[in-house]
């Protein structure tokens, strides 16, 4: 065997296995930045629904605000009635 040869011999799968720790350095690489793109869209959907969910708790809030202001009125009015058949000798 000649050096050539050797060196072919050694050179070749040597380059061969350089060749293929740098593509998995490459492709590991950009599997990463995949994984953090898709990171940074769940963190921006986070955002829009910590968003949407102090809107609907604004909104809820609202509601039983109105819902305790009704119920308030309806017990007046219920007192008020009461109080009239009370007097008038209804029941």
């Amino acid at each position: 065997m000649t050096d050539v040869q050797l060196y072919l011999a050694i050179g070749i799968p040597t380059f061969a296995v350089l060749v293929g720790i740098l593509m998995n350095a490459v492709y590991h690489t950009s599997v990463n930045a995949r994984f953090n793109s898709i990171d940074a869209r769940f963190t921006s959907n986070e955002a829009r629904m910590s968003s949407l969910e102090n809107r609907f708790d604004a909104r809820f809030n609202s509601l039983e605000v109105k819902f305790d202001t009704l119920i308030g009125k309806v017990i007046d009015v219920d007192n008020r009635v009461t109080r009239i058949e009370a007097k008038l000798d209804i029941r």
